[in-house]
C-alpha cells in the first residue's frame, strides 16, 4: 500500500489556478487506496469524487464532467475494463487511467485499445501520481487551444485508425480532416496521426520499463515492427537505443 511521501524539489506542483476545476473521480474498490488518491490530489488543488465499484462510478459519471478518472482494473462484480467501454459508450470524455497491481499490465495494456489514456502500477508514491496526471492535463490544455479537428486528432490518437474515424465521430467530411491536419499542421493526416501516437511513445520510453512491444501496443500501432520502422524513421535511432540515451543523458 502506498504511503504519502514529501513531492521532490523537481516537481512542478498542478493547481486549479492553471488548469480547469473539472473534478477528478477515483474507483477502487480498496478504501485505503481510494483515500491516498484523494488526499494527494486534493492537496494539489483537485476535486475528487470516490466510488468503490464500477457501477457506482457509472452513475457519477452520468451526473458528472469529469477531466480524468482513475479506474482500478480489477473490482468485485463489474471489472475495470466493462466499466471502461460503458463509460464511454454513455459519453464520458474524460481520459480514463487504469490503476493495476503488479504483473496485471499485459491485461491492463488491453485496455489501452478500448480507450483508456494511461496506466499506473500499484504501490506508486506522489510523485507518481502527480506526474502522470499533469502530463494528461497539459496535453488537455494544448488539445483544447487547438482546432477541433486537430485536439480530436492529438486526445484520441492512439484509437484512431483512419479519416473516416475522425470524420464519422466529427460529422464532417474526408476531405475536411485532410485540409484542417495540412493547414494546422502542415503535415499530411498519417504524418500528424504518426507524430501523435509517437509523442506519447517517447513519453513511455523515457518515463517506464515497459517493453518497446508494449510501448508499440499503448501508442496505437499494430505490430512492433510497425512501430519501430515508423520510429526509427523520425527519430533517426530506434526506440531501444533512443531509451539508452535518454538514461545515459540522465
Amino acid at each position: 500500500m502506498p504511503t504519502m511521501t514529501q513531492t521532490s524539489d523537481h516537481s512542478t506542483a498542478i493547481t486549479s489556478d492553471s488548469l480547469d476545476d473539472g473534478p477528478i473521480l477515483v474507483v477502487d474498490d480498496d478504501d485505503s487506496l481510494r483515500e491516498f488518491c484523494s488526499r494527494v490530489l486534493q492537496a494539489y488543488g483537485h476535486e475528487v469524487h470516490t466510488a468503490g465499484l464500477a457501477e457506482e462510478a457509472l452513475s457519477l459519471a452520468s451526473q458528472n464532467s469529469y477531466r480524468v478518472v482513475l479506474l482500478d482494473l480489477k473490482m468485485p462484480g463489474m471489472d475495470g475494463i466493462e466499466c471502461l467501454r460503458r463509460l464511454k459508450a454513455q459519453g464520458c470524455r474524460a481520459d480514463v487511467v487504469m490503476i493495476t497491481g503488479y504483473g496485471n499490465v499485459p491485461t491492463a495494456v488491453k485496455a489501452m485499445k478500448v480507450g483508456a489514456r494511461d496506466i499506473v502500477e500499484k504501490p506508486f508514491r506522489p510523485d507518481d501520481l502527480q506526474a502522470m496526471l499533469q502530463d494528461i492535463l497539459a496535453r488537455q490544455q494544448k488539445a483544447v487551444s487547438e482546432d477541433p479537428i486537430v485536439a480530436f486528432i492529438q486526445t484520441n490518437a492512439t484509437e484512431i485508425g483512419s479519416r473516416k474515424d475522425v470524420a464519422n465521430r466529427l460529422g464532417v467530411s474526408l476531405e475536411r480532416v485532410s485540409a484542417c491536419v495540412q493547414e494546422q499542421t502542415g503535415l499530411s493526416f498519417r504524418q500528424f496521426l504518426h507524430a501523435c501516437r509517437l509523442d506519447l511513445a517517447k513519453r513511455l520510453l523515457e518515463n517506464t520499463e515497459l517493453d518497446v512491444s508494449e510501448i508499440a501496443v499503448r501508442a496505437g500501432f499494430q505490430t512492433v515492427q510497425h512501430f519501430s520502422r515508423v520510429f526509427s524513421k523520425r527519430e533517426g535511432v530506434s526506440p531501444k537505443i533512443y531509451r539508452l540515451r535518454i538514461r545515459a543523458e540522465n
